[in-house]
């Protein structure tokens, strides 16, 4: 039988490698700047750099606990 993937969104991941990941996509988008744009949202956050934007979205209706 073929093993079924773990979530129908995705799959779980250690928080470790969300902290790590975050730190890094704020090394990367810090590195340089003295400031940055930013922009705080009902439920969402965007970044704006020289390259483009960084846009994190947060979703309530799914895996409440």
């Amino acid at each position: 039988m073929k093993k079924q993937n773990q979530c129908v969104n995705g799959r779980f991941v250690s928080v470790e490698k969300i902290q790590q990941m975050f730190a890094n996509l704020g090394f990367e988008l810090c590195s340089g700047h003295k400031h940055i744009r930013a922009k705080l949202g009902e439920n969402s956050i965007v970044f704006y750099t020289n390259g483009g934007t960084v846009n994190i979205s947060f979703n309530e209706k799914g895996g409440k606990q």
